[in-house]
């Protein structure tokens, strides 16, 4: 595959880009810390379970709304806009325990599923207008079908079902967890047949950075490799990414990363500052992606003695405020300031690298004259695929238009494995290590180096197990 750089003939700031975007944290169905976190960090959305089970246990003659209208009404109250993540079979509508592990990540039985959407949207369409589709699909603990049975028993009667009960409601979807190998071939499929159902494309990431991991994009994938450009290493090719995906059937819909993360001990002062380093690159790279229009960070908290540690703050009804923040905690809360993210504050002070100068803030950054500062400088805005700060697109792939946002070029639209090197985990038939043409030697010896860790890295990379506590229903899971 030939890859060309995308030289753009004009700098712009950050802040003249594209509209705000959007941050928001995972809550799961805390009515309490986790929407007063939110709440105080200064984003603006929260990521809730709506649970099918939880409303409907035993049939769909009786509901029980009562979980649901608390939850709404404080996460309302508090001034958060929700994304409710819709879905998880009740053992009445379970077609068959093929999993195991109980009904909730079982394929209902056809014709169950809309009506629940339709009554819940129904309810609920003054507060929630952003409904996302069942939660990482291609995982069997969250649902044990197929691709074409998620596609056929719950996404499109689903989003039908939101689009008929609300005309003003986005769908979002497909949320897809980016471990193992299957991902891409979901989202395609997905996409092929369901692109029209969907308003916003969603999916998760727990990947390094390469500049913080070098291994990352090497002997395991990268950040970016999930987000836009897949991995190519000698004679390794992985799936296709999210973005990537999206331009090959010419999907040109706004992105919501709607779970991304690391744990962190709080106390542990190290573990703090790699979970806040983490969500600084990911907001960093945000900046410049017009595309990717909201990212929800997995979460708001931990409870004491859980042995769970992803959240921003320890809840502790002690502590001012109800908990103890981490380190990720501050760097979200200056973040959210930032104009980019709609908040009134002065990029100068918000925490980011915002023109990818690695200076940060006043007085590091010899652009900033003072702390309010309206920008950093000026940084040319993205032109598709990234990879740790270099421009690189594939050919024909994508376009600018006039405003700056990215496009479908040509060449979208054409199936997957229709270009050497597009097809999920298959050979590249001749496709460069590099995005800028022939590998040099130290690529070479890199990609040489990488080929013999590849087994042992797969052998040592263990997965992480995510525990939960009551607030957490159906979370349990494995991360690569």
């Amino acid at each position: 595959m030939r890859f060309r750089l995308v030289l753009l003939t004009s700098l712009v700031l950050l802040g003249q880009v594209h509209a705000a975007q959007k941050l928001g944290l995972n809550v799961h169905q805390s009515s309490d810390v986790g929407l007063d976190a939110a709440r105080d960090s200064g984003t603006d959305w929260v990521r809730i379970d709506f649970n099918w089970y939880d409303a409907q246990p035993t049939s769909a003659a009786s509901t029980d709304w009562s979980r649901f209208d608390t939850l709404i009404d404080a996460a309302r109250a508090r001034n958060l806009e929700v994304l409710a993540v819709i879905g998880y079979t009740p053992a009445w509508a379970s077609s068959g325990d093929i999993g195991g592990g109980g009904a909730q990540n079982d394929v209902p039985t056809a014709g169950s599923f809309a009506p629940f959407v339709t009554a819940a949207v129904s309810r609920y369409k003054d507060r929630v207008t952003h409904w996302e589709i069942w939660n990482e699909p291609n995982l069997m603990q969250f649902f044990a079908g197929t691709p074409q049975q998620y596609i056929d028993r719950i996404l499109i009667p689903g989003a039908d079902a939101v689009h008929a009960a609300c005309a003003a409601c986005k769908v979002i979807g497909p949320g897809l967890a980016s471990v193992g190998g299957e991902y891409a071939t979901w989202m395609d499929m997905v996409l092929a047949q369901a692109a029209a159902k969907l308003d916003i494309v969603s999916g998760h990431i727990y990947a390094a950075f390469t500049v913080d991991d070098a291994a990352a994009g090497l002997t395991k994938d990268s950040f970016f490799n999930k987000l836009e450009m897949h991995r190519k290493v000698v004679l390794y090719e992985g799936p296709l990414s999210y973005r990537e995906v999206m331009l090959a059937r010419g999907v040109n819909k706004p992105f919501w990363l709607t779970e991304t993360g690391r744990e962190a001990a709080i106390g542990n002062t190290g573990a703090e500052a790699s979970q806040a380093l983490l969500y600084r690159r990911v907001l960093e790279a945000m900046l410049t992606r017009p595309w990717w229009d909201a990212t929800f960070f997995y979460e708001a908290f931990d409870e004491p003695g859980s042995g769970y540690t992803w959240g921003v703050v320890m809840h502790d009804p002690a502590a001012a405020g109800g908990y103890r923040p981490k380190q990720a905690f501050a760097l979200l809360t200056k973040a959210a300031r930032s104009p980019a993210f709609g908040g009134s504050g002065s990029a100068c002070d918000d925490g980011l690298d915002n023109d990818g100068d690695n200076q940060v803030d006043f007085p590091a950054d010899s652009n900033c004259a003072s702390a309010t500062a309206p920008s950093e400088g000026a940084s040319p805005v993205d032109a598709g695929v990234v990879v740790d700060g270099s421009l690189a697109t594939p050919d024909a792939a994508v376009v600018v238009d006039d405003g700056g946002n990215v496009v479908p070029g040509p060449d979208a639209g054409t199936p997957l494995g229709s270009d050497a090197g597009t097809r999920p985990g298959g050979s590249s038939s001749g496709c460069n290590t590099s995005a800028g043409g022939p590998a040099t030697g130290g690529e070479a010896l890199a990609a040489a180096l990488a080929l013999g860790l590849l087994a042992a890295a797969a052998m040592l990379r263990g997965a992480r197990r995510r525990r939960c506590g009551p607030w957490r229903r159906g979370c349990d899971r494995a991360r690569a």
